[in-house]
């Protein structure tokens, strides 16, 4: 063989080399966009993916979706909501885009905004649970009992044994002023879900209301066992001066919140009830709670603190941590 030919033969096994690699490469960016677990392989993916203009529009467009749960998931909510809508653009048929773009908008407190998305979600899906629950809360906190509680006999018609829907209408119902109807809907929550402490505070509120305070320290003292940083259920009990050793408990538990979070988290966040994060991204605790100002807050905290982002440092939570940490939020609501 002569040189030219061996000099020709080398550069098209370099050529069929590059694309081979490209081409794994590729693949390997679409996989790691569309099912791995880990939110910095995830935006990494599907940023790769979004860059390349050749691929088919559905991939891009469950690209965006992908990336925007990533940055929802380290409440970058404006990033997430930038990506939700490119993914409708390029596909207005996607339900989880809509309902994604809707549960952000309602963590931000666009609620009327948050209500549009989850409409047209529940267009598109409309036998979707969930996705009833997500807008009767939104309807809820925007100030419209009455739409919730639609929205929430809804979700329990779909799924009757779903007890986070009996949980919230019995919110509804308090909300409209009819207790009765509220506590029916937190027992049988309850009696859905025996260990669902917030159900269990949610009655203690509504007895003491309805002025049966025996009742409500009896649920205070249950919701406190299943979740001892219930700090309205602490607050309920010194009320009726009922279980001080269970409040001083709660005590504890917030000092050592407070502590763990100096610790760990005070360079970055804003973790008092005064003053601006450090890191400008970074939310300030007192904030987390209206974030979910019915929703326990232990599943949002998990999410944003045992995992890194943005620039946290990679460090796990205990179980217990995690509830220090949560009785400490909870400390700071006015």
């Amino acid at each position: 063989m002569g040189q030219q030919s061996l000099g020709t033969l080398v550069g098209v096994l370099a050529c069929l080399t590059l694309v081979f690699i490209a081409t794994g490469a590729r693949a390997d960016a679409v996989t790691d966009c569309e099912e791995s677990k880990n939110g910095d392989v995830v935006i990494g993916a599907c940023s790769e993916v979004i860059a390349r203009g050749e691929l088919p529009v559905g991939t891009r467009a469950l690209a965006y979706r992908n990336r925007a749960d990533a940055y929802a998931q380290r409440a970058a909510n404006d990033q997430a909501i930038a990506d939700y809508t490119e993914a409708i653009k390029l596909n207005d048929k996607d339900a989880a885009a809509y309902a994604g773009r809707g549960q952000v908008k309602l963590a931000k407190r666009d609620y009327k905004g948050a209500i549009a998305d989850l409409n047209e979600a529940i267009r598109l899906e409309p036998k979707a649970t969930q996705l009833y629950v997500t807008r009767g809360y939104a309807q809820l906190v925007n100030g419209d009992p009455d739409a919730a509680v639609v929205d929430f006999s809804a979700a329990i018609g779909f799924d009757p044994k779903n007890a986070s829907a009996y949980n919230n209408r019995g919110l509804a119902y308090r909300k409209k002023g009819d207790a009765k109807r509220a506590i029916e809907d937190y027992t049988a929550a309850i009696k859905l879900n025996p260990a669902y402490a917030l159900a269990y505070n949610n009655r203690g509120y509504a007895y003491e209301a309805e002025g049966d305070k025996q009742a409500a320290a009896a649920d205070f003292r249950m919701a406190l066992t299943f979740d001892p940083s219930l700090i309205g259920a602490k607050k309920g009990l010194k009320r009726m001066g009922a279980d001080s050793i269970i409040a001083e408990h709660s005590d504890a538990l917030i000092a050592e919140g407070k502590a763990l979070a100096e610790k760990n988290c005070a360079w970055c966040h804003a973790i008092g009830k005064t003053g601006n994060s450090p890191n400008a991204r970074a939310p300030r605790w007192r904030d987390m709670q209206k974030r979910h100002p019915i929703q326990a807050l232990r599943d949002p905290l998990t999410r944003g603190i045992a995992r890194p982002h943005d620039e946290m440092p990679n460090f796990q939570l205990s179980d217990h941590q995690v509830d220090v940490i949560i009785a400490y939020i909870n400390s700071l609501s006015p």
